[in-house]
């Protein structure tokens, strides 16, 4: 599989020496934690532990998810930038969707299967679910950002003072061979809700997220995530991907 670096893969696999699809997997993964703090009532006298706790029952209350997104990567060996834009789609239980604009891209997960979608190479790179659902990031996911304090050491960051004022958490893996070395949330003091998210990977390679337009609980069609090959397209069965 070849992908250009101008694509909206968060690590371009000539820099970090991974398979492409396997980065756009990991940050797909690690863009998802932040909308499960989507409505933390963050104060700076509150504890942490307080602070998970509310975004994990703000996220049991939560159905379905979509929002637009802007993102912008940054390669800290060969001072690379790339950016793209998109949207995204979340349906309980097991139902992931990121339709990317420019360039035009998508990458899915429903309860059978996994895939990347390139247009451009007429190819879908096709997981089997269970490659990827036994990873803890992936466990952790589905079941709320306060499951993540098992795979991750969660803390409040001093906040932005602004205007506007953002608040901020920062996550940190407890596992040394994690592929994510650090996680940043930042949330708007007057909606409670994740409006950046920051990833940095081992390499020290930065994405930055920034979310808008966020609905929570709208209408999603499951057939939404359902696999559909184009006619011309290419199926390509990937093997297992090693995901901490």
């Amino acid at each position: 599989m070849k992908v250009s670096t101008s694509c909206c893969l968060p690590v371009p696999s000539e820099v970090a020496g991974l398979p492409a699809a396997q980065s756009a997997l990991r940050f797909a993964l690690c863009v998802l934690i932040a909308f499960l703090a989507q409505s933390v009532q963050a104060h700076g006298q509150e504890t942490t532990s307080g602070l998970v706790a509310k975004v994990q029952r703000q996220y049991d209350q939560t159905r379905s998810i979509r929002a637009d997104f802007s993102q912008e990567t940054r390669s800290r060996a060969a001072s690379l930038g790339t950016t793209a834009k998109g949207k995204l789609y979340f349906l309980k239980p097991r139902s992931i969707r990121w339709d990317y604009s420019e360039p035009k891209q998508q990458f899915v997960i429903n309860a059978e299967k996994a895939w990347l979608y390139v247009p451009d190479e007429k190819t879908i790179y096709l997981y089997e679910v269970d490659q990827i659902i036994n990873s803890p990031i992936v466990l952790s996911f589905f079941s709320g950002l306060g499951k993540l304090t098992k795979t991750f050491d969660i803390s409040q960051l001093p906040p932005e003072p602004g205007p506007p004022m953002r608040f901020r958490l920062e996550l940190l893996p407890r596992e040394s061979e994690s592929p994510v070395a650090r996680v940043t949330l930042w949330i708007a003091a007057e909606s409670y809700r994740v409006v950046r998210i920051q990833t940095e990977d081992p390499l020290g390679n930065i994405n930055e997220i920034t979310f808008t337009n966020v609905q929570v609980n709208t209408s999603l069609e499951p057939s939404w995530f359902a696999l559909n090959i184009p006619q011309g397209v290419r199926l390509e069965r990937q093997e297992a991907m090693s995901l901490r």
